[in-house]
């Protein structure tokens, strides 16, 4: 698998040098694929999940949801052990994917590992790219499709990083996050709330950090946006046509919350959107926004439930 090395400003070098991701790669080379997607991609907290899963999720958002389908040149931000490019290139239509991890020891000591197993003889599709997501060394008008799976809220700018992916995809070329978008209703004052809650003592093992030591999430380069804020940093950067569905669990809550998500899956999604739009309209979950919610199983192993949103050039 080839792997390129991108620009990375020195201070955000040295923050990642430290960082327990950095650590844990190494700790994680001689672990089976799986094992590593596990840890990596799922933060070890979705031991049920696996390949035929997320082959399904995929395809179930690229008939139902996608204007435009996955294929010709992909771009993964935030790519981890690149689990999901790997699942990508086993597709046909898709060219090429380019892997973008800014942890140097995920790409060259998990990728390639997890990339042969997932998408085995499909694996020469996958490029391995250590860099940042705010300096993409791609030309311009090059990539099909950008894919993020809990990543891009890791981004201290929206905007900036989202021209970044707008100057590289081409016209027609669309942005598919798997991500989380925060209820509107949230003040600044709640977010930084959510931000300032501190990793419970067994994530913390998880991390390689001290169970002792003060650590939470804005610690862990993590930032809160609401679904309003996702939508404004797209469209001020070029994009149009901001959608946003919540993908939810149909095995959670009660007794009756079950049946009633059993019931309401078999409808269409544009009628199950309208009926939950009028009966969750006030409903948090999570704090996450709860418009157009779709319930299906095949998130019923994902360690959170999927803000999905899509914008195109």
């Amino acid at each position: 698998m080839e792997i390129k090395y991108w620009k990375i400003e020195d201070g955000i070098r040295k923050e990642i040098e430290d960082h327990y991701r950095t650590r844990l790669a190494l700790s994680l080379k001689e672990q089976s694929a799986i094992e590593i997607v596990k840890e990596i991609t799922f933060d070890n907290v979705a031991p049920n999940l696996n390949v035929k899963e997320v082959d399904s999720l995929i395809s179930f958002v690229n008939k139902n949801f996608l204007e435009e389908k996955l294929e010709g040149v992909g771009l993964e931000v935030g790519a981890g052990c690149g689990f999901f490019s790997a699942v990508f290139a086993k597709e046909a239509t898709v060219k090429k994917v380019y892997a973008l991890e800014i942890v140097e020891n995920i790409v060259k000591e998990l990728m390639p590992k997890v990339v042969e197993s997932v998408a085995g003889k499909n694996s020469n599709k996958v490029v391995g790219c250590v860099g940042e997501f705010n300096n993409i060394e791609l030309p311009n008008n090059s990539v099909d499709f950008v894919f993020d799976f809990y990543s891009l809220h890791h981004s201290n700018n929206l905007e900036k990083t989202f021209r970044e992916l707008f100057r590289v995809l081409k016209p027609g070329g669309f942005v598919l996050c798997f991500d989380k978008a925060r209820s509107n209703s949230l003040s600044r004052e709640q977010l930084d709330g959510l931000l300032d809650k501190e990793y419970p003592r067994e994530a913390k093992i998880n991390m390689g950090i001290d169970p002792s030591a003060i650590h939470t999430r804005r610690m862990n380069g993590e930032y809160e946006y609401r679904l309003k804020d996702w939508e404004k940093a797209f469209l001020d950067s070029g994009f149009n046509n901001f959608y946003h569905y919540h993908l939810a669990r149909m095995g959670s809550g009660g007794v009756f919350s079950r049946i009633y998500k059993k019931m309401i899956s078999i409808f269409p999604i544009k009628l199950q959107i309208f009926i939950n739009n009028l009966l969750l309209r006030n409903k948090k979950v999570n704090n996450l926004d709860v418009s157009n919610v779709i319930y299906t199983r095949l998130v019923d192993n994902m360690p959170k439930e999927i803000s999905l949103m899509m914008v195109y050039k």
